[in-house]
């Protein structure tokens, strides 16, 4: 192992092409922090069944979730997150993908599929990985250290088809990516192939070398006369380079003692101050030693923690949008490196304050994940007949629900519809002691159910001569006198006051969860899905936000708003990102 390893300030820019989608081809590119991807799905005939978009997106959320839980990012782990993306594609379609990531100084890529990566280093351009036949189930890898100024070009296999590599080398004679994205935009869209992707990126960061090594496999190969191949290092290896007890501590001379009545001659004198200075001057040069090993020895303790927890950092800013959940997780493993790491620096240096800078950087985007981000919310008219236009003017409706034709509405009394297209108002159900406590009312498939915290789950079927009740828990049913909201997508989901979300189906617990929410829900009173939607959405009175989650638990986002603390009931349209919230007898509303 060497005595040391270059540390690299890594910089990346980069920009993207990507051609319009049809229906039978569709294609993406992706970058979160220092990963970057280019997927390609091609079909030989257009399946109305079938979403390219929707399984484009599976394939990344399955890739970003295998990538970033990785302990150690090295060949043959990619490999694998990879495959794993790729285990539930349909065998009908064609899916190719080129992936690159930088670990400081060294770039690990793949093709799954078919694709290209290109890198011009200088002068000089060569193809570093290339793979034509789509099928073959084999995944290629390379590795190697990256220079300054190298730019490297990632292409979906009809990319690489469509677009020449005498078109390609020219545009790189451009130095910026942006400039070679447009060079090459007018080529991508000429072909009409939804399939054609690239991504541009240019490097600049502490560039190293090695000699070269032999790949592991036929599938690794190294990156020919431009490039070097890896030697990795583990992360206990790199901290053992820098480890503080391999330093032993310098000790200084004593001085000699001289008697006050000693008395020495002109020429004793002269010698004497001449060894005085040549002390003075070793004392100086220990000094210096000393001070240098001090510097030394904190510049290693900055660089074990640092570009690590600024590494999760972009890669948590990379999956804001994407996987909240996940990016929560980077932000909390950058926080408990710098936090670990403060306190072995000094507080006036400037590696310090640089952690310091970070780590304030770090905690605003936990906070804002614990309150939710500060939305602008605006007074607004709910449609006529709407759910919140019949909850704002009903008196003695005790909770509300909907589906495509009707609002719902139960009281004491009954329940009863009121039409969205006429307003017309019919008796359904009559009440019978059925209930006492309701807290939701929810229509599903002709059936109705209604949520009592005292009756428990009641279900009202349907049939030629009216609602016959049943009990939703055909055995014991479980303590429902905490529950404060229900909805229904084919699950069902019921809400308690302490924050706790429970899913059932077919009247059996599945033991849901949510993670990635850092601070906990607090009195709940509203919880909205159906089956045409994608999230939940959890109206957290006691925080004064709307909490955005997956049906898997994963928190998604948080939208915050002091209306929402005395909000009575909202309703989410997903496709036009609106949420209508009721509160203190006024509509509001908030886009997201």
């Amino acid at each position: 192992m060497p005595d040391s390893l270059p540390a690299a300030k890594l910089s990346l820019s980069f920009a993207k092409l990507v051609a319009t989608p049809t229906e039978i081809a569709w294609s993406q590119a992706y970058n979160a922090g220092n990963l970057f991807v280019c997927l390609s799905i091609t079909i030989e005939e257009d399946r109305e069944e079938l979403s390219l978009q929707a399984l484009g997106k599976e394939i990344f959320n399955i890739l970003q979730s295998e990538f970033f839980t990785l302990q150690e990012k090295n060949i043959a782990n990619i490999k694998t997150a990879i495959q794993t993306s790729f285990d539930n594609s349909p065998k009908h379609i064609t899916v190719g993908l080129a992936l690159a990531y930088f670990k400081e100084a060294t770039l690990l890529v793949f093709i799954a599929g078919s694709g290209k990566i290109i890198m011009k280093r200088g002068e000089k351009v060569g193809v570093l990985l290339a793979k034509q036949d789509a099928n073959d189930g084999v995944i290629k890898s390379a590795s190697g250290f990256v220079e300054n100024s190298d730019t490297i070009i990632l292409e979906t296999g009809p990319f690489a088809q469509g677009i020449s590599q005498e078109t390609v080398i020219h545009a790189l004679d451009l130095a910026l990516p942006n400039d070679i994205v447009e060079a090459l935009s007018p080529q991508i869209h000429k072909q009409d192939n939804g399939a054609q992707a690239a991504i541009v990126i240019s490097y600049r960061g502490a560039s190293a070398t090695i000699p070269m090594e032999e790949p592991e496999s036929e599938e690794e190969q190294t990156l020919g006369s431009l490039y070097q191949v890896e030697t990795e290092y583990s992360e206990k290896e790199l901290l053992e380079e820098m480890d503080e007890t391999k330093h032993k501590p310098i000790q200084f001379p004593k001085l000699p003692k001289f008697h006050q009545n000693f008395k020495l001659s002109h020429r004793r004198k002269l010698f004497l101050n001449i060894a005085l200075i040549l002390i003075l001057l070793l004392i100086l040069s220990i000094f210096f030693t000393v001070k240098k090993y001090n510097n030394d020895k904190q510049q290693n303790t900055f660089q074990a923690i640092y570009p690590t927890a600024q590494q999760y950092y972009s890669q948590g800013e990379g999956l804001e949008t994407v996987n909240a959940s996940l990016s929560q997780d980077n932000y909390r493993k950058a926080e408990k490196l710098l936090k670990d790491g403060e306190t072995k620096l000094p507080k006036n240096s400037k590696n310090y304050q640089q952690i310091a800078d970070l780590l304030a950087q770090i905690e605003n985007k936990l906070q804002n994940n614990s309150t939710g981000q500060t939305t602008n919310v605006t007074q607004a008219q709910a449609p006529s007949h709407s759910l919140l236009a019949v909850e704002q003017s009903t008196n003695n409706g005790l909770a509300f629900g909907e589906d495509t034709n009707d609002v719902y509405i139960i009281t004491n009394k009954g329940i009863t519809t009121e039409s969205k297209n006429d307003g017309s108002i019919k008796d359904s159900i009559k009440n019978n002691t059925d209930w006492i406590s309701p807290v939701a009312v929810i229509p599903y498939e002709g059936n109705i159910y209604v949520l009592d915290q005292k009756k428990g789950l009641l279900k009202f079927v349907a049939s030629s001569g009216g609602f016959g009740m049943a009990n939703y828990f055909s055995n014991t049913s479980p303590d429902l006198s905490q529950t404060t909201g229900m909805a229904i997508d084919g699950s069902v989901w019921l809400i308690f006051k302490d924050g706790t979300i429970m899913q059932y189906i077919k009247g059996k617990s599945n033991g849901f969860a949510i993670t990635g929410l850092l601070k906990p829900l607090s009195n709940p009173t509203k919880i909205v899905t159906n089956i045409t939607m994608e999230s939940i959405y959890i109206l957290d009175n006691g925080n004064s936000r709307i909490v955005q989650i997956d049906k898997n638990g994963k928190y998604q986002n948080a939208f915050s708003a002091p209306v929402i603390a005395n909000a009575k009931d909202l309703s989410v349209s997903e496709k036009e990102k609106i949420i209508q919230i009721l509160s203190q007898g006024k509509v509001w509303e908030l886009h997201f």
